[in-house]
């Protein structure tokens, strides 16, 4: 399926940008063909930091940090069969934390898109592609007919190397975790609790395994297929092979009216079970709110995923979540962006995206993701300062 009007890359070179979280001193890159049907030919990689004393070309690397990346002990060529993701050599690099990195890979041929992860944070370009020429060691597209695109396509993951004890957490999730309602690569929920860390505990890694639409059984949303295999299918592929210290595991909205409460729990059983195999800590994140949004003037805004039967689900969903001896610690994401005053309970109108009112804005995440860390590091470095406790505008 192409997203975005992204076509098959054919001799083309992908310029793609990464925001990472921990800082390090080494990266690999991951290239991703488990959708494709054909063979994946690459014949030229390279990382370097973005050039920050050139913001106005999104393009622009640091020439002084580029390095080329090789695969398979030393081969600049690589073939990835179908079915097949192939993690590169490791890179001696400084990636400073929190920092941007920029992925450049020429591909050799006809290299079929079926492996992408369409962004739902706004402005996020991100994917910059030159059509049919090898230019991956240009310092700039400014001056080379580019495509522009959101999100990253046939690259899975960039790992950054960290000390060994260094604490690693992966997110787990749908659309709100990915991100939908954000404005900037900094504020998705995963990525606020990634700054906080790094900021007052030392060296965190923060995966943000969230994809938009995504569910734990995949027959709803979109249907069968619409929004990635489900969150069961891609757990060992998405995070337990990635050897997280720690788990957040926040869905189930998405399942809502095609699964009962007790279908979705069953579900999270199988998940905390996996992961405790590994020895793993796993937080559930509590569903946030689905009812409407209501102003101070009364007017309503619907999320389109309200029912009695739903709210009534959701509040079962998060007992169960709460209860202790689930998991090992619950992060109660509705008691810092819902709107307290209405029943049944919506986001409050400070917190809310209005293009997709589900999902939060900034505001919104921030809070989420500050409530996230004082939970997962057990103190407060500020007030979790939730979105719903400053005033409402006058109205919608």
């Amino acid at each position: 399926m192409l997203q975005n009007g992204l076509q098959n890359f054919d001799s083309d070179t992908a310029r793609t940008r990464i925001h990472t979280s921990a800082g390090g001193t080494g990266v690999r890159i991951r290239l991703s063909n488990i959708f494709g049907t054909q063979v994946m030919v690459v014949d030229g990689a390279n990382v370097a930091l973005p050039d920050t004393g050139n913001a106005a070309d999104p393009t622009a690397i640091d020439m002084s940090t580029l390095h080329n990346v090789t695969f398979n002990n030393g081969q600049t060529f690589a073939e990835v069969p179908p079915g097949e993701e192939l993690l590169s050599d490791p890179v001696a690099m400084n990636v400073p934390k929190l920092s941007d990195l920029m992925v450049t890979i020429h591909f050799n041929g006809l290299v079929q898109y079926a492996d992408g992860h369409s962004d739902d944070v706004t402005p996020l370009p991100g994917l910059y592609v030159v059509r049919g020429q090898d230019v991956a060691t240009a310092p700039s597209f400014a001056n080379i007919p580019f495509e522009t695109f959101n999100g990253a396509f046939n690259l899975s993951e960039v790992e950054v190397q960290v000390p060994a004890k260094t604490r690693s957490i992966i997110v787990m999730s749908e659309s709100i975790t990915d991100g939908r309602g954000a404005v900037g690569i900094e504020h998705p929920w995963p990525a606020v609790l990634a700054s906080l860390a790094n900021a007052s505990s030392g060296t965190v890694a923060v995966g943000n395994a969230g994809i938009g639409g995504n569910s734990l059984f995949n027959t709803t949303v979109g249907g069968p297929g619409c929004c990635g295999v489900d969150l069961l299918d891609r757990f060992q592929r998405d995070v337990l092979s990635r050897n997280p210290t720690d788990i957040v595991i926040l869905a189930g909205d998405n399942d809502l009216g095609g699964h009962t409460a007790d279908e979705i729990i069953a579900r999270y059983q199988i998940l905390i079970e996996e992961a405790h195999a590994q020895n793993i800590k796993v937080y559930g994140g509590l569903n946030t709110p689905i009812g409407d949004i209501v102003g101070l003037d009364g007017s309503r805004v619907s999320t389109g995923f309200y029912s009695p039967s739903n709210e009534a689900e959701r509040q079962q969903l998060n007992a169960w979540i709460q209860t202790p001896g689930h998991y090992d610690g619950s992060i109660d994401f509705p008691a810092v962006v819902g709107n307290p005053s209405i029943s049944p309970l919506g986001v409050a109108t400070a917190c809310y995206d209005p293009e997709s009112p589900i999902h939060m804005d900034n505001q919104g995440y921030t809070a989420m993701g500050t409530l996230a860390y004082d939970v997962m590091f057990g103190k407060t470095v500020r007030p979790a300062a939730p979105c719903n406790a400053r005033p409402f505008p006058p109205s919608m």
